[in-house]
């Protein structure tokens, strides 16, 4: 009992040491319009891992991730992850069409008036700044298990560098998976 109590301690202190700033709580919900105002509804994905994306068109550090998730994360796990790229103005719709089709962006882009994006990172009028792209990786339960934000120090290159991304979404897939059922008992010798 110790020994699991001491694991689950220590492994919960790793989440910590990898999780950004904004994790460790329930995500924030919306319903937010695509460029063909269809709603998407955060709830409506409850189940799956989600990854939530505040970006802007004309960001280069953007565009590389939107690179790494349609080349990426996207192939790897199809309807396993749902990816919810979020703008904010000055992005509007001819912006967000035309990165579309140039970036072949196969996910939602949304439209956030700031509300939503101020919700993730806990926006006040003492700390307004919110730097792109910041990501949000949340659990199935609706739970922000890490993120990233470009001018964390150290925190985003090696997402996009790496493996990182995908070896945060395995475990949370892999949490998921029910356990395999026990074998049955040998029979009784009498």
């Amino acid at each position: 009992m110790m020994k699991n109590l001491f694991l689950f301690a220590l492994s919960s202190l790793a989440l910590l040491a990898q999780s950004g700033d904004y994790s460790g709580r329930r995500a924030p919900s919306f319903s937010l319009p695509d460029v063909n105002m269809r709603q998407h509804d955060l709830l409506d994905y409850r189940g799956k891992v989600v990854m939530v994306e505040f970006m802007q068109t004309k960001c280069e550090k953007c565009q590389a991730l939107t690179k790494m998730i349609e080349a990426k994360i996207k192939p790897k796990y199809k309807d396993d992850v749902i990816v919810l790229s979020i703008v904010v103005p000055p992005d509007n719709f001819e912006d967000v069409k035309k990165y579309i089709n140039v970036f072949k962006v196969t996910s939602p882009i949304l439209f956030d008036m700031g509300q939503v994006a101020g919700s993730y990172v806990r926006a006040t009028p003492q700390k307004p700044a919110m730097y792109f792209p910041h990501l949000f990786l949340i659990d199935q339960k609706g739970q922000i298990r890490a993120d990233w934000q470009w001018m964390a120090p150290g925190s985003f290159p090696e997402v996009l560098a790496g493996d990182k991304l995908i070896t945060e979404i395995d475990k949370l897939l892999a949490e998921a998976k029910p356990a395999a059922p026990a074998a049955p008992a040998a029979p009784k010798k009498k």
